[in-house]
């Protein structure tokens, strides 16, 4: 369990960049909107839009995460300590919850 929480807390090292995107995208920040005040659904795209621009990385990321945490599993189950559905079910939350914990230490010391 100490390699499955490692790795996923270095997977979500650069998954600060991803949610950092994605919260400008959905509030309009100023590195998507152009200095508008338009909303989300009413600003012209350009071509580089925020779709291209969010897309590739997250999708990237999201498949390395998933084949990680796939081999992960399968590994925990050759070695005996994945048997039942609740060991998959515990290996997917920490896994989820591990991924998440290098942003929630940077926002909670940006805040500080």
């Amino acid at each position: 369990m100490t390699r499955l929480f490692v790795v996923n807390v270095l997977l979500g090292i650069p998954g600060i960049i991803y949610y950092w995107l994605l919260y400008t995208y959905f509030t309009g920040g100023v590195l998507f909107s152009g200095l508008s005040s338009a909303g989300l659904g009413q600003r012209m795209e350009s071509y580089f839009s925020s779709n291209q621009v969010l897309g590739p990385p997250l999708a990237i990321g999201a498949i390395i995460w998933v084949l990680v945490n796939v081999y992960l599993v399968n590994r925990r189950k050759r070695n005996g300590d994945c048997q039942n559905a609740s060991g998959k079910t515990a290996h997917w939350v920490t896994a989820f919850a591990s991924t998440l914990l290098p942003a929630v230490l940077f926002s909670a010391a940006a805040l500080v």
